[in-house]
């Protein structure tokens, strides 16, 4: 292969991979654990996922699992649209409307996973999307992009710490100096 295509092939999949990190480790871990705490609080959600793992059939499991994580797709495409055009806002006001839909899919998945692997279709595309996600996780670029996103997460986040001192600091002198007059 030519060398340049190949930097070129090379330089797109780094761009990719960056853009699923930034999906992954920033959106999807830091807003997905408090929507799923919030909605686990709610007894008729717990209620439900209970008659997903003990009571429902396997078709019924399918069906409340794909309406949300369609739903959730769709939205998620029309974000990326709205985001390639440069409506940043509207595509980051569409993309949240996702994260509550595939929040749900993913506990019907995680309580009927049993019985939605039953369906041998779905069991042969689930197989598949978690062998193309470990290869991916150990592939030597994902490795590194991961470790270059590290570095990048704890320098913004010593920085927001220098940042929150400072406000403090600023802060109390000047509750320190209002006090005082």
């Amino acid at each position: 292969m030519n060398p340049l295509l190949r930097r070129i092939r090379n330089s797109f999949f780094v761009l990719l991979i960056f853009l699923y990190m930034i999906f992954e480790e920033l959106i999807w871990k830091s807003a997905v654990a408090p929507i799923i705490r919030f909605i686990n609080a709610f007894h008729l959600y717990r209620r439900f996922l209970d008659y997903i793992q003990f009571q429902a059939s396997p078709l019924s499991v399918l069906i409340l699992f794909m309406v949300p994580f369609a739903v959730g797709e769709v939205i998620g495409t029309l974000s990326a649209i709205l985001a390639a055009q440069l409506h940043l806002l509207s595509a980051g006001l569409l993309y949240t409307m996702k994260i509550p839909l595939i929040v749900v899919a993913l506990g019907i998945l995680q309580h009927g996973k049993e019985k939605l692997l039953s369906y041998r279709w779905f069991a042969l595309c689930y197989g598949w999307v978690m062998t193309q996600l470990d290869r991916l996780h150990s592939s030597l670029l994902y490795q590194q992009v991961h470790s270059v996103l590290i570095l990048l997460r704890n320098r913004f986040s010593n920085r927001s710490s220098h940042l929150k001192r400072w406000i403090i600091r600023v802060y109390r002198l000047i509750r320190y100096s209002r006090n005082k007059s």
